[in-house]
Formats: C-alpha cells, sequence, structure tokens
C-alpha cells in the first residue's frame, strides 16, 4: 500500500564510525529505504569507464586483473591532496548521479515512508543534503570511534584524526542537525535509544520536515538526567 504522503528524507551525520549504518539499518527495520553511498561506490569502481580512468590517473597497480584494489587506490591517494581530489572527480559524478535516481524513483514511487541518505560528507560536498527533510546526528565518544576504527577497520589510532581533519567537526555538524541520536553502548541499545525516538513521533509520519523545526530534538541516554529516567527513554521535539 502506498504513503499518502512524500517520503521522509532523513540525512545522516556524525563522526567517522560513529554508528551512521547502524542507525540506517535500524531504521531499514522499520520500513524505511537506505541509500548507501559507499556500496554505491563500490559498484561504480567496477565500471570499465571508471576502472580505465583510475588506471589512468594512479597506475596499473590500482586494478590488477581488472579489479579495483580499494586498498591499492587509497594508499596511492594516502596524504596527497591533489590525488584525493583527482579520486573524487573520477568516483563523486557516477555515484552522486545513482544516488539522485534512485531517490527521485523513491520518492516517485510514494512505497516508502522513508528514505535514509548514509553519505559521507553530506553537508561537505553533497547536493542530497538540500534534499534531507531531516538530519540526524550519531553521537558517539571519539575514545568509542577510535576504538572501532582500531578493532574493526584495522586502522592505527590516529587514522581517525586524520580523516577527520578533511572533514566538518563533530560539533558543527551537531549545530545543523535537527535530532541527535547518541551511542556509546550496545547495539541493543542504540536500538532502543532510536525505535523509542521514533515509535514516539508515532513513526515516519509523524516526524516534523525541516521546514516545521523549531529546536533540536535529542534521544539520550537515560542516565544522563535521572528525571528523564524516571519519565521516559527520550525526549521530542515539542516535549517540556
Amino acid at each position: 500500500m502506498k504513503a499518502t504522503r512524500r517520503p521522509l528524507v532523513v540525512g545522516l551525520l556524525g563522526g567517522i564510525a560513529s554508528g551512521k549504518s547502524s542507525v540506517a539499518a535500524i531504521l531499514g527495520e522499520r520500513g524505511a529505504a537506505i541509500l548507501d553511498a559507499d556500496a554505491i561506490a563500490r559498484r561504480e569502481l567496477e565500471r570499465p569507464d571508471v576502472r580505465a580512468a583510475l588506471v589512468r590517473r594512479f597506475g596499473p597497480a590500482v586494478a590488477p586483473d581488472d579489479t579495483v584494489d580499494r586498498a591499492a587506490l587509497a594508499r596511492a591517494t594516502f596524504g596527497d591532496p591533489e590525488a584525493v581530489s583527482d579520486l573524487e572527480k573520477i568516483v563523486h559524478p557516477p555515484v552522486r548521479a545513482e544516488l539522485s535516481a534512485r531517490l527521485e524513483r523513491l520518492l516517485a514511487s510514494n512505497e516508502v515512508p522513508a528514505v535514509v541518505l548514509d553519505v559521507p560528507l553530506l553537508l561537505e560536498t553533497s547536493p542530497l543534503a538540500a534534499a534531507c527533510d531531516l538530519l540526524l546526528y550519531v553521537e558517539s565518544p571519539a575514545a568509542e570511534r577510535r576504538r572501532r576504527g582500531v578493532e574493526l577497520r584495522g586502522w592505527d589510532g590516529e587514522e581517525l584524526a586524520r580523516r577527520e581533519a578533511h572533514q566538518a567537526s563533530p560539533d558543527e555538524k551537531r549545530r545543523r542537525a535537527d535530532v541527535v541520536v547518541v551511542n556509546d553502548g550496545s547495539l541493543a541499545e542504540l536500538r532502543d535509544r532510536v525505535v523509542a525516538w521514533l515509535d514516539g513521533a508515532g513513526g515516519f509520519a509523524g516526524l516534523p520536515r525541516r521546514a516545521a523545526l523549531a529546536r533540536r530534538s535529542e534521544v539520550r541516554d537515560e542516565r544522563d538526567d535521572p528525571e528523564r529516567r524516571r519519565q521516559r527513554p527520550a525526549r521530542r521535539r515539542g516535549d517540556a
């Protein structure tokens, strides 16, 4: 059954390894369509024209056996702003085009209640930021994000800081968000917070869109506020 209102477009913000993809997956469990830019980028890297452009710029080592080696590509661009810029010029246009096309189709079909944009540098470089009805910031302590980077991505302890130096600061992303979800515990705790926020609004259809937003909404750990712990797990926009 089709929705009666255009799907809500939710843009995810947050530091690297903050849990944005986990939040996207939770929202997906509640019926939202997920547009994952990283997944699309991985597919676009295998396009013959994209692969050929990468080889011309960075050499055959980045695509042995006609398959792009993402680790080799990362090594070829690491610490070189010009190389990073050239990589973005090759990869970003087809990724943006595919994201825009998929978003347009989802909005036109009106078959989902929401579309979640899991897009790196959404505020910094993506024109899709203007399409967002709501910006959700996933807040996670820097120490916890470093731990995830080391344990889950194999980074050294300083890699996260090096990568985030090329992004808007966490404080700036948080300031521009409409909703803040705190991710400083387990996946189950994160799911509980997201679900409490969404259910408290009456589902996606009950969430205000950016034009109607007046104040930031927060979904925080109950331990932050004993009074909140006694009353309810989350505060929605408009609550006292």
